[in-house]
């Protein structure tokens, strides 16, 4: 409760030792502008002081500027103009006749900040109304003590991280929830899907069975009268019904995933890389006709991983890419590219596409982000977690590049077969 009339606007009596380190950072003492004492991409939480006295500011500075990342301002409106080059924020430090504005009309991106306050004892009546209010967490007189203060922010980081845990963890249990709510839903779409997709299956087979036969008569005709064009739409007619034999019997074999029917956890399962693309090729061609052309490069190679997981994954990563190869306006034809390798003692299969990339959140990996680049109607933003949680279930790893622009890499890396 120090500071009198006779103080009272010449601030804190300064020592030796302070003055020659603010003579010192006195060019790094700019109050006619945010600025901050560390990089601004720097992602460790930041102290935000906001007063409107330059040399508190320097003080400030000068006591705290070699423990914590700083955010110094002159004015409530300056900081809330630049606040997000200081986020994450863990502590608002604002002086009442400056910055008491900002405590009660806090931004989102502060939203898990410990908000103190300062003020001078002429000012102690109002300042204690707004922590009553709860604008701010603690008060404290100035001139302030930098021991008490100091512990004060440390005490203010500690609760930041802990807020910022909580948050987190309940963005988990969310989406969780999200999540094993859509697995009951799906678990009993498939029982219903597996009995349609039996059927169409056993119809395919009779009808391969028929066109094999139409398909000897046509050949015995276009021997006496050749028409190339026909044979072609026998060609053709053969690949569509084998299309949907390989489709229908997918369904198949995820139903009986779902419903416990079909073990895909099995350690021992192994998988030819080849296969399954030739297999996935065959099952996404309707999807990316008239959006992009898929290419397949690499030679034999085998991964320990369910063959049923590895085609999901890579129908879910190759759609996604057709669908945002198609979602451009362009001249030319869109490229799906699908590649596979040994890499030590791991494989590797790539999909990569000539999109318009993806988003930085998505790039980086955020295991949290649902995230679709369809309409509301067209997309759940599942596709890439329900990614992710194929590879870790396969003891792999996935991994996204992108360039806004030029396209999407997705990166896949599993254990390879010795």
């Amino acid at each position: 409760m120090a500071g009198s009339s006779r103080r009272k606007d010449r601030g804190p009596v300064l020592g030796p030792g302070v003055r020659r380190t603010l003579r010192s950072r006195r060019r790094r003492c700019d109050a006619d502008g945010v600025r901050e004492s560390l990089p601004p991409e720097s992602r460790s939480p930041s102290v935000v002081y906001v007063d409107g006295d330059p040399r508190q500011l320097c003080l400030f500075e000068a006591e705290f500027g070699d423990r914590f990342r700083l955010t110094l301002s002159p004015s409530a409106g300056e900081l809330l103009n630049r606040v997000d080059s200081a986020a994450p924020v863990a502590v608002l430090l604002a002086d009442h006749a400056t910055g008491r504005d900002i405590l009660a009309a806090a931004p989102p991106a502060l939203a898990d900040t410990e908000r103190l306050l300062l003020a001078r004892s002429w000012e102690l009546t109002a300042a204690r109304a707004a922590v009553e209010s709860g604008a701010a967490a603690r008060l404290f007189v100035k001139p302030w003590i930098p021991a008490e203060l100091r512990m004060a922010l440390d005490d203010s980081l500690r609760i930041f991280e802990l807020r910022s845990q909580l948050r987190q963890v309940r963005a988990r249990l969310e989406q969780s929830e999200r999540l094993a709510t859509l697995g009951r839903v799906s678990a009993g779409i498939a029982h219903e899907l597996a009995g349609p997709a039996a059927y169409v299956a056993e119809n395919a087979s009779a009808l391969r069975r028929e066109l094999a036969e139409v398909a000897t008569y046509v050949r015995r005709v276009n021997r006496i009268r050749p028409d190339a064009r026909v044979l072609e739409k026998l060609r053709e007619l053969a690949e569509i019904i084998q299309d949907v034999e390989a489709g229908a019997d997918h369904v198949r074999q995820v139903s009986r995933g779902f419903t416990g029917q079909l073990r895909v956890d099995r350690p021992e399962e192994r998988c030819s890389v080849p296969a399954v693309v030739q297999h996935v090729t065959r099952l996404v061609r309707p999807e990316l006709r008239g959006r992009a052309l898929l290419s397949a490069a690499g030679g034999p190679l085998e991964v320990c991983a369910s063959p049923l997981r590895l085609t999901q994954l890579l129908i879910n990563l190759v759609a996604n890419a057709g669908h945002a190869v198609g979602s451009m306006v362009r001249t030319d034809v869109g490229q799906v590219r699908v590649r596979w390798m040994a890499v030590g003692d791991g494989a590797r299969i790539d999909v990569e596409d000539d999109g318009p990339g993806l988003p930085e959140p998505v790039e980086q990996g955020d295991p949290e982000l649902l995230f679709s680049t369809k309409p509301p109607s067209a997309g759940t933003g599942l596709g890439l977690s329900l990614c992710r949680e194929l590879v870790a279930r396969m003891g792999g790893t996935l991994e996204l590049r992108s360039v806004p622009g030029n396209g999407t890499l997705a990166r896949i890396e599993l254990p390879r077969v010795p």
